[in-house]
Parts: C-alpha cells; sequence; structure tokens
C-alpha cells in the first residue's frame, strides 16, 4: 500500500483529529496570512507616499568658504532725503553651474527633474502688466520677474503643477531670444505666440540700463493654476500673471552677461527619497563641477516623518509574523508528538513487515499535508476578511498620525505671488486597500510547508529514534 493511501484512510478514520488538526492549522494559517497581507500593504502605502512626496535637494554656492566668490565695490550712493552714503557692492562667483553640469545631474538614476534660475527684475516696453496689491517703489513699477532659465518643462513650477504650458511649447536648452507667458497677460496686451518683446539690458556695473535692446520671442502660454486669495498681499512684480520665462542666452544678456553666465543654484527632485543618501552621493561624484564653489542641502523631513508611522508598522508586522511561525512551529510539533507517542503500537507493526523509517516520517508528513491543503485553501477567505477589518484600521491610523489629518487628502493650493507651489496630492486614506493576494497565499504554504515539515520531523525523533526491540517492549 502506498504511502498517500495509507495517509488518506488514516485522516478519514481519525476524523476527530483531523478535525482538531484542521482546526489549528486554519488559525495559523490565518493570522500568517494577515500578517502577510498587512505587510504588502504597507509596503505599497510606503511606495505610494514617496511617489507622492517625492524628494528634493538644493545644490548652490557655498558664498561662506567658496574660493570662487568675488565681492567688488560699485561706488557710492547719497540719499537726498536722508543725507548719508551707503557704498554699493556686488557678490558673485566665478564657478557657477553650466547646462551641461544639468544635463549631467539629470543623467544620474533616480533624479527626476532639475531645475534652475536667474532672477531678475525688468521693465518690457507697452507692456501693461496686472496691478498688485500693495504698493511698489517708483523705481520698479512696470517691472516684472524675468526668470531665465534652461528648461521650463523641468521648472518645479511647472513640475509640481503650479504652471501649466496652455498653448504653444516649452523653452528648451538650445533655444534664444524666445520667452513663455501667461495666457493672461498675452490677451492683457492682445499678444499671441510668434508676437515679440521688447527688453532693455542691464548693467550690474553701472546700477542702470546700458541702453541697448533684445526682442524675444514668445513661443509658449502658460496659465496658473492657482493665484494669491482675496486680502493677500503681492507686489506688481510677484504677481504669477506678470511673470515671463526666458531662454538662458537672453537672461545673460538682460542681466549684463559677464557676471552672471551660468547658475548659482539648482534645485533637484528625485523619484523615490528613500534614495536621498545615494543620488546625492552620486551627483557629487560627477565629473566637471567643482564641489569647492558648490554645498549641498537636502530635504527629506517631510517624508521621514510621513513614513516613520509605516515603518515601525511594517517592523511591528515582520516581529509578529516571525513570532508566529515560531509558536505555530512549536504547538504543532507539541501535538503531533503527544499523537505519535499514541501510534507506537502502529509503528511496531510498520517495522514488522519491513516498512522503513523514513516511510513511515513521509506517512505522518502526508497525514498533516493533506489536511494542511485543506485549511490554506479555506485561510484565503478567513485571512481576507481579518486582514480587511484589522489591516485597514492600522495603515490608516498609521498614515493619519504620519501626515495628520489635513494632509491625507489632497493639499489645497496655497499662494503663489511669492513663488510658493501647489502641493501634490497625498494619499488618500480610502485608497488603502488590504487584502489578501495570490502571492501571500503561495508565501503561505511556502512558509506552511516548512513548519510542518520542521514539526513533523521533530514530533517523530522521539519514537523514531528507539530500536524495534524497544518499540516491542513498549507496546507489551
Amino acid at each position: 500500500m502506498s504511502i498517500f493511501k495509507r495517509a488518506f484512510l488514516y485522516v478519514t478514520r481519525k476524523r476527530g483529529k483531523s478535525i482538531l488538526l484542521f482546526a489549528i492549522l486554519l488559525i495559523m494559517a490565518t493570522f500568517v496570512l494577515t500578517g502577510l497581507s498587512i505587510w504588502k500593504a504597507s509596503e505599497a502605502a510606503q511606495l505610494d507616499l514617496r511617489r507622492s512626496l517625492g524628494g528634493e535637494f538644493d545644490i548652490f554656492v557655498d558664498w561662506s568658504n567658496s574660493p570662487y566668490v568675488v565681492i567688488e565695490n560699485v561706488g557710492e550712493k547719497h540719499d537726498e532725503e536722508t543725507g548719508k552714503t551707503s557704498r554699493g557692492f556686488i557678490m558673485y562667483s566665478t564657478v557657477q553651474f553650466t547646462p551641461e553640469n544639468i544635463a549631467a545631474i539629470k543623467g544620474v538614476s533616480g533624479v527626476k527633474y532639475c531645475s534652475a534660475r536667474q532672477e531678475s527684475l525688468l521693465p518690457f516696453d507697452g507692456i501693461s502688466l496686472f496691478p498688485g496689491t500693495i504698493s511698489t517703489d517708483t523705481k520698479y513699477r512696470g517691472y516684472t520677474k524675468v526668470l531665465g532659465i534652461c528648461d521650463t518643462e523641468e521648472d518645479e513650477l511647472f513640475t509640481t503643477g503650479t504652471l501649466t504650458l496652455a498653448e504653444g511649447q516649452h523653452i528648451s536648452a538650445s533655444d534664444t531670444y524666445v520667452a513663455v507667458i501667461s495666457q493672461d497677460l498675452a490677451e492683457r496686451n492682445e499678444l499671441e505666440i510668434g508676437d515679440y518683446l521688447t527688453a532693455h539690458c542691464y548693467s550690474v556695473e553701472d546700477e542702470g540700463f546700458t541702453g541697448q535692446k533684445i526682442q524675444v520671442q514668445i513661443i509658449g502660454l502658460f496659465t496658473p493654476n492657482a493665484v494669491e486669495q482675496f486680502g493677500e498681499t503681492v507686489t506688481t512684480y510677484d504677481k504669477i500673471q506678470n511673470r515671463v520665462f526666458v531662454d538662458l542666452q537672453t537672461s545673460k544678456e538682460l542681466d549684463g552677461g559677464e557676471i552672471n553666465y551660468g547658475f548659482s543654484a539648482l534645485h533637484v527632485t528625485i523619484d523615490d527619497p528613500q534614495d536621498m543618501a545615494r543620488v546625492v552621493a552620486d551627483v557629487k561624484a560627477l565629473p566637471g563641477i567643482d564641489w569647492k564653489a558648490f554645498t549641498v542641502e537636502s530635504d527629506n523631513e517631510t517624508y521621514e516623518n510621513a513614513a516613520a508611522p509605516l515603518a515601525a508598522l511594517n517592523e511591528l508586522v515582520v516581529i509578529l509574523l516571525g513570532v508566529i511561525i515560531v509558536v505555530s512551529a512549536i504547538i504543532l510539533a507539541l501535538i503531533l508528538t503527544l499523537w505519535t507517542r499514541t501510534r507506537i503500537h502502529e509503528i511496531g507493526i510498520f517495522l514488522s513487515v519491513g516498512i522503513r523509517k523514513s516511510a513511515i516520517i513521509g506517512q505522518y508528513l502526508t497525514e498533516v499535508l493533506l489536511i494542511a491543503v485543506l485549511a490554506f485553501g479555506f485561510s484565503y477567505f478567513t485571512g481576507n476578511a481579518v486582514a480587511g477589518q484589522i489591516g485597514s484600521s492600522l495603515l490608516r491610523q498609521s498614515m493619519q498620525t504620519g501626515l495628520g489629518d489635513d494632509d491625507v487628502v489632497s493639499a489645497a493650493a496655497v499662494d503663489v505671488g511669492a513663488d510658493n507651489l501647489v502641493q501634490k496630492p497625498l494619499p488618500a486614506e480610502n485608497g488603502i486597500q488590504v487584502s489578501v493576494g495570490l502571492d501571500n497565499l503561495v508565501q503561505l504554504c511556502l512558509i506552511g510547508l516548512a513548519v510542518i515539515i520542521a514539526a513533523v520531523s521533530t514530533s517523530s525523533i522521539t519514537v523514531m529514534r528507539l530500536k524495534p526491540r524497544e518499540i516491542l517492549s513498549k507496546m507489551n
């Protein structure tokens, strides 16, 4: 008679033991499946959180320690109203980031965006700006912020959704003498794509305009997804509708050319904030960048605060899984040991007819596996029910602890007049689903098989190490 047939006959004949073993295995499997599903959901929630929050760091000129920082006096100013004289100076770095440096950083694995700007306040001929809510100095009336940029598509205002390109095309690194303005500003001044804007070149050394003018062609129109709220204060040149994006070459010529030939600061966004240290190290290892001139400042605090409760939950689940598996193996081994001792007579008969000990142990293992198959199958449904109730509650609580109630839902738009950004939506509570998947069931089968083999082997040692004569004496 085969091992499988003997095992099947024993299981069907000893219904009481089989039902008890089925209940024990079902309970154990349900707890293991619950832990596995919560673990999987926690990992998924952390991944969604990382994707939603992202990570970012800034690289900028180390104005305090860089050997390339230059400070130049630009003469004295006399204030006729106060009678005081002040000395003016300019400070700049002779080593700045170039478009080639930006391209190299964008090529680092894990980097999503790399943006840089040159900012200046300049007037444009014949342009009517949207008025701000607070008055500005007479000198700056008619001025707006001009942002020199390599690629508007990579700029933080566009990548965060604060601005959206509504018409035309983005400025790219190869463009020269082009501009992207707001759709509102274009309509206010009856401008369209293909039209030209005229700006005056400024001299930093002379602190005034040189008389030279530059024409830039409008190649794109953007729309802001949020504007300043009623009652908020913003100057005319800070209003988001008045912004003008130009290419780097134009910005250099408008702003004096020699001093600002590149960028003094970069803003880098990465896909996964968990990779922050690795990405920063890879960026610092890039050739062609003199790191004596720059310093890096990373901001991972938001992600770390939000992910800490989920990481703690993940660690707790792993510990509980380990405890459940060990306890299950011990309980199962004890029960099978007790049952094996009651089968000494059966073992003696098997040995007397020439059945090897390994075949007897194989039969015991098959008996438990036959019941385990049924228990593991039913545990899919019980595990789903338990995991859905316990797991979802634990994950929601962890998310709320990390993000706060106001942050779990999509964040609202904020004041964009002063360069603040529309916040990206964060994972919502109702997006967290805890359920048992087929992958969890496969994991359960592998864990269960290991536990059952260990338990059966342990329970069989006490009897199988006895010699046939000792077994016969115990039978008598």
